[in-house]
């Protein structure tokens, strides 16, 4: 990637173009899971989605250009109601560049693939988390490595090409030798796109109580650049702390993010960032079919503004480019955290090329402490 390439400023008063929908239905709940999820029943699913419906509407989308559908586990859906879901979605997606959806590998047919790509899907992410058939069944997940290549078998005879797949790093089970195992058989069903995140133990989980415990840093940062090795080797670019995508495939919703522009959140536990005020949903189902959305807001000042534009942004290798931060916030960012960023150069974390400020390998699997370094001791 061009790291000189320049960022476009987007307008802050303009509406955002991005969507996230969250499904929070689950057909069995995995052992390492605190997302917002409950276990699939048909009649609430329907109930939910009237809801939903009301919430997009009560928003003035148009001309959206990415939309995102997480969960939970959207393919949890029957047939039926993924079909009410999406022609619910139709009207705000006539304009979208990027449609992505998320699936598990069991319940994905040839049917609902070519669902999605009738209504214009166009990406499609598959939990797969590990090949290890021990390793999937400690962690309570229901597919094998033979249905994760029958999910990409569905997807490319719907003409659906643009693949992510997620990997769990830091898996009990999982040794080095059957980390580079999974990688390899991933590798060889050409997915476009790579999302790794190392294992966390959250409270009210099933590992929680346990009493499994995380590997530790070092372990960490060994796994996260072995892979990061196997991946680059193959062409992948490792453009976002989390993410490796092949060129022209890296991910538009969620680059909205870390760009630090607004964007829309519906259904239960989602979060949206909408007039300048960061919101979030209610986490309680009950709530959500009462007509209850928004529980949690934050409006953002300029100082907040500045801050998440630095935390997000620090997140991918483009880094900051100091003239777009200075058109934005009036101020140079190389000049007002000149101290920092020279520490986090000389510490290499860091590079500073061209007035862009970005991360280095060891600054991304760092970025608590550059934050941290930021905007903690700023004078």
């Amino acid at each position: 990637m061009n790291r000189n390439k320049k960022i476009n400023q987007k307008n802050p008063n303009r509406l955002p173009q991005s969507l996230y929908i969250h499904i929070p239905f689950c057909n069995h709940i995995c052992h390492y899971c605190d997302f917002i999820k409950v276990c699939y029943r048909q009649e609430w699913a329907f109930s939910y989605l009237q809801e939903l419906e009301k919430e997009l509407k009560s928003y003035r989308m148009k001309d959206l250009k990415t939309i995102y559908i997480g969960g939970g586990t959207p393919s949890s859906l029957s047939y039926e109601q993924l079909e009410m879901l999406l022609t619910m979605v139709e009207p705000y997606a006539r304009k979208v560049e990027e449609y992505t959806i998320e699936i598990n590998p069991e319940s994905l047919d040839l049917e609902k693939a070519l669902l999605f790509k009738r209504f214009g899907i166009n990406r499609v992410s598959i939990g797969v988390q590990s090949t290890d058939e021990d390793a999937l069944r400690f962690i309570n997940r229901q597919h094998n490595y033979t249905m994760v290549k029958k999910a990409f078998e569905y997807l490319r005879k719907a003409n659906i090409i643009n693949i992510n797949v997620d990997l769990i790093l830091g898996l009990p089970l999982i040794d080095k030798d059957k980390l580079k195992l999974d990688v390899q058989r991933l590798l060889e069903l050409h997915p476009t796109h790579f999302s790794c995140y190392s294992l966390k133990i959250m409270p009210h989980t099933v590992f929680y109580n346990q009493k499994i415990q995380e590997v530790d840093d070092d372990t960490s940062y060994n796994q996260y650049s072995f892979v990061d090795h196997l991946l680059t080797s193959q062409g992948y670019i490792h453009y976002e702390v989390s993410n490796w995508g092949l060129n022209g495939f890296f991910s538009k919703h969620n680059l909205t993010y870390w760009h630090n522009e607004q964007y829309y959140g519906c259904g239960v536990s989602a979060s949206g960032y909408l007039g300048g005020i960061r919101y979030k949903n209610t986490s309680s189902l009950t709530d959500y079919f009462s007509g209850i959305r928004r529980v949690e807001e934050e409006q953002i000042t300029p100082k907040d503004d500045e801050e998440y534009e630095i935390m997000l942004r620090l997140r991918t290798i483009e880094g900051i480019d100091d003239k777009a931060f200075a058109t934005k916030f009036h101020h140079s960012f190389a000049q007002k955290y000149a101290e920092q960023i020279k520490n986090l150069v000389d510490g290499g974390f860091l590079t500073n090329q061209n007035r862009r400020i970005y991360p280095t390998f060891r600054g991304l699997m760092a970025l608590d402490y550059v934050i941290l370094t930021i905007l903690d001791e700023r004078k």
